[in-house]
């Protein structure tokens, strides 16, 4: 399932970036892969993600990780958070990028 998330970034996008990869262990655990993760073009402490998890089981586990909780409030406002599923019948380009021609 895809999950699209809106939250603001307390410290920078690079210490959100090592954040995850020191958190690797938990986002195997979640089933989690990012599609896409980045900062608002007009506003660099509002973070974007685009998230697979596995299943909405997954999606609750990390929900409630207490200790990665912890973690990401290292780097981001925790009580921000926005995370909305994406219904399965969603147009997604992954595992192969679709190029269109307009």
């Amino acid at each position: 399932m895809l999950v699209k998330g809106k939250i603001t970034l307390i410290k920078d996008f690079q210490d959100w970036k090592d954040m995850v990869r020191d958190s690797g262990d938990k986002i195997k655990e979640y089933g989690m892969n990012f599609i896409f993760a980045g900062v608002q073009a007009d506003d660099p402490t509002i973070l974007h993600t685009i998230i697979h998890f596995e299943s909405m089981e997954h999606l609750k586990k990390f929900q409630s990780d207490e200790e990665l909780t912890k973690r990401r409030a290292e780097v981001v406002d925790v009580e921000s958070g926005e995370m909305t599923p994406i219904a399965d019948t969603a147009f997604t380009n992954f595992p192969e990028t679709m190029l269109i021609e307009i």
